[in-house]
């Protein structure tokens, strides 16, 4: 029987009250207050030995339910933890005052994760009521992800053991629409740069020193722009050594995808497309390597002139990495790349901005690959898409590395749903389908692995 979608709706509505922002020191109570809420809710559900771990940051909550001597193991991952909602005069209700608009549940979270974590507990609940599964469960809800899950893993080292799983699957999907399931085979891995350039020891009049001294301003830009060719491909010696190359099975399947580059361009507000050639759109998004400016300020930004030449500028930049690239080994080429680029008349600093993931793949013929395609062709009715998503998921490469244990993707979350962004929804078809995805692989948990 599948989850009920009332109790489903009430539930994740009361979830999506509490503002668990992980990046927010002075909201750490919510986070907590959250991590109880998950922990009654597997508790209520049929989920035994239910536990809140401790990390050096926010918890984790387990739970288990292993009644399957001999039989696989299958650990439910997703977080808690949610995106800053500012800026708040975008939204259109308050952001953690969920409301149901035109089939829609609005607020933070509803679709990263918080839709995703519910509608797990809420699909496996359903399974456990109406027979027992055939295979062990664990669950792993974590605080972090948002911030990239800086504690995560020593956790997992730490609780090997206790979370040990032959398949992870992963709460924290996506479907490609309310009527096509998609099967992820792979997320880019990442890391960040902040790059400072100093200058004279203070800020300078630019009529008594201009044309004598280089302007920070003037270097960092230099510097932003040697990253990159005109033509869009990343021009740091040695980036592209280890990029695995797609197979043409997988860029005939990625063909199929259907996508449309002008209307892509005006859904997001640009008079044109621009990326490495040689490669789509789709390609471009979820199989290629990329470096992104994130921020960049110094000097006078205020209103009216201020003739000056600024002591110092500043960037901030992400990489988004894929399959066989290192985040250490990026990290350690732009340094060297700043190096070799940066001009003799000022300084130049290179420092991590705190965020490093593996880039995640499963091969398309694993045998949960398979089983979850034939779940997602069943509740859908149709074969689902298969490709990658271009964010990261840190935790996914963790997993096999510690647990040896591969993970597949399902979600209530779609391409449209405005995650990190205002106006956050989640379709409540979509939590359905998410709940009865949840609930099948469950049941045919016996055939997930040979």
């Amino acid at each position: 029987m599948p989850a009920d979608p009332k109790t489903l709706l009430a539930d994740l509505t009361e979830f999506l009250r509490i503002p668990s922002q992980s990046g927010s020191p002075e909201l750490r109570g919510e986070i907590r207050r959250a991590a109880e809420w998950v922990a009654q809710r597997l508790r209520r559900a049929g989920i035994e030995h239910v536990e809140i771990l401790e990390t050096a940051g926010h918890p984790v909550v387990y739970g288990d339910w292993l009644h399957r001597p001999g039989a696989p193991t299958a650990l439910i991952y997703g977080h808690y933890d949610v995106q800053p909602p500012e800026p708040l005069e975008l939204w259109t209700s308050p952001p953690y005052e969920p409301q149901v608009r035109g089939g829609k549940l609005f607020a933070r979270g509803a679709s990263d994760d918080k839709g995703g974590v519910a509608a797990a507990i809420a699909g496996i609940e359903a399974c456990l009521k109406e027979s027992a599964p055939p295979i062990n469960l664990r669950f792993c809800i974590e605080g972090e992800e948002e911030i990239g899950s800086p504690n995560f893993g020593s956790m997992l080292a730490r609780e090997k053991r206790r979370l040990a799983a032959d398949l992870v699957l992963s709460a924290d999907g996506v479907e490609w629409s309310e009527r096509q399931g998609f099967l992820l085979l792979g997320l880019r891995g990442g890391c960040s740069a902040e790059i400072r350039v100093s200058g004279p020891d203070r800020d300078l009049h630019s009529g008594l020193y201009g044309g004598a001294v280089l302007n920070p301003l003037e270097a960092l830009a230099r510097l932003l722009t040697s990253l990159r060719h005109a033509d869009g491909r990343i021009a740091i010696e040695g980036f592209y050594d280890d990029v695995a190359t797609a197979t043409p099975e997988d860029r005939a399947e990625y063909a199929r995808v259907p996508h449309d580059d002008a209307a892509y361009a005006r859904d997001i507000g640009v008079p044109a497309l621009h990326g490495e050639p040689g490669y789509s759109t789709v390609e471009r998004c979820w199989i290629r390597p990329t470096v992104e400016i994130n921020g960049m300020w110094g000097g006078h930004t205020g209103p009216g002139p201020k003739t000056i030449i600024p002591a110092q500028a500043h960037a901030k930049l992400t990489f988004r990495l894929v399959p066989n690239q290192d985040p250490a080994r990026v990290y350690a080429l732009l340094e060297r790349h700043i190096a070799r680029h940066a001009p003799a008349a000022v300084k130049v600093e290179v420092k991590s901005g705190g965020f490093g993931a593996l880039p995640y793949a499963i091969a398309r013929d694993h045998p949960a690959v398979r089983a979850a395609a034939e779940v997602l062709r069943e509740v859908y009715q149709v074969a689902p898409y298969e490709g990658r998503v271009g964010g990261s998921v840190p935790v996914l490469a963790a997993f096999e590395q510690v647990l040896g244990a591969s993970a597949v993707d399902f979600g209530a979350a779609t391409m449209d749903a405005n995650f990190h962004s205002p106006n956050e929804f989640v379709y409540l078809s979509s939590l359905e389908r998410a709940a009865r995805c949840f609930e099948l692989m469950v049941r045919r948990g016996a055939g997930l692995l040979p």
